[in-house]
C-alpha cells in the first residue's frame, strides 16, 4: 500500500507575514495600486470605448482608418503606463516589449500594429481594468471604512448627540442545528444567536470595538496583499513577455509538482 504525503506550500504566508502586514511599506504600496485601479480603469474605458466606436462610425470616411490607429497607439501608449505602474507598485519584473510598429514602411507599420498580440492583450487588460476598479473601490471604501471607524470609537464615543454602535434596522437571527439518529431516537442540538442593537456607551464598550476595528483592518490589508499578489499574476499574464510568462508558467508547475511525494 503506497502512501502519499503532501508538503505545505512554501509561497503560503507564515503567521509572523500576516501580523507584520501593516508594518510593511509594501503593504501600502499595494493598496495605492488597488485604490488608483477605479479612476484609471473608468479613464481607459472611456477613452477606449470613446475612439473606437467613433473610429468604427465613421469607418466608411477618410478619418476612420487613422483614428483607429490612433486608438490603437493609444492603447500601446497606456500599457506602457500599466508595466511602470506594476514593476513601481507590485515589485513586477516586467520588461518593455519591442513595438514591430516603429519601423517599417507605411503598410508594414499598420499591419505591425493591428495583428500583433500584445497590442489586443494590453487592450483587454485596459478594458478589463474597469469593472476589477469597481469592484476593488467598493471593497477598499468599505472595509477600510468600518475598520478605522471602528479602531477610532474611543476617540469620539461619548460625544454629545452621537450615537455609536451597531443598529441593524431588524435583529439578525443566525441558528444551526445538528441532528444524529441513534438508534429510534433523533438526538441533536441546536444554537441560535441574535443579533440586536448594541451602543456603545462606555469605554470599555468603545475598546472592544476598538479592538474589533484592530482586526478588521488586519485583516483588509492582508487581503488587499493578497489582491495584489493576483493583480501581479494577471498583469505579467497580459502584459509580459509570452515567452517568459510560458517559461514562469512552467516553473510553477513544476515547482508545484515538486511539493507533491
Amino acid at each position: 500500500m503506497a502512501i502519499q504525503c503532501v508538503h505545505m506550500p512554501a509561497s503560503l504566508p507564515s503567521l509572523r507575514s500576516v501580523l507584520a502586514a501593516p508594518l510593511q511599506p509594501r503593504t501600502y504600496l499595494h493598496l495605492i495600486y488597488l485604490g488608483v485601479a477605479f479612476p484609471l480603469g473608468t479613464a481607459y474605458f472611456v477613452v477606449l470605448v470613446t475612439g473606437f466606436s467613433i473610429s468604427v462610425s465613421l469607418s466608411i470616411l477618410v478619418v476612420g482608418l487613422p483614428l483607429f490607429v490612433v486608438t490603437l497607439l493609444v492603447v500601446r501608449g497606456l500599457g506602457a503606463v500599466e508595466r511602470l505602474f506594476a514593476n513601481l507598485l507590485l515589485d513586477t519584473d516586467i520588461a518593455a516589449p519591442a513595438y514591430p510598429f516603429r519601423d517599417g514602411s507605411v503598410p508594414e507599420r499598420l499591419r505591425a500594429l493591428v495583428v500583433n498580440r500584445r497590442t489586443w492583450s494590453e487592450c483587454g487588460y485596459l478594458l478589463l481594468k474597469f469593472p476589477v476598479g469597481i469592484g476593488l473601490f467598493v471593497f477598499l471604501v468599505t472595509a477600510l471604512t468600518m475598520s478605522l471607524t471602528f479602531l477610532a470609537t474611543p476617540a469620539f464615543y461619548d460625544e454629545p448627540g452621537l450615537r455609536v454602535g451597531i443598529f441593524p434596522a431588524d435583529p439578525v437571527k443566525l441558528s444551526q442545528s445538528l441532528s444524529v439518529p441513534w438508534g429510534d431516537v433523533l438526538v441533536g442540538a441546536e444554537l441560535a444567536i441574535t443579533v440586536s442593537e448594541r451602543a456603545v456607551d462606555s469605554l470599555a464598550d468603545a475598546l472592544l470595538f476598538s479592538a474589533l476595528g484592530a482586526v478588521l483592518l488586519l485583516l483588509t490589508l492582508n487581503i488587499v496583499n493578497v489582491m495584489a499578489w493576483l493583480s501581479r499574476q494577471y498583469t505579467r499574464t497580459l502584459l509580459g513577455d509570452p515567452a517568459v510568462v510560458m517559461d514562469w508558467l512552467s516553473r510553477l508547475g513544476a515547482d508545484a509538482q515538486s511539493r507533491f511525494c
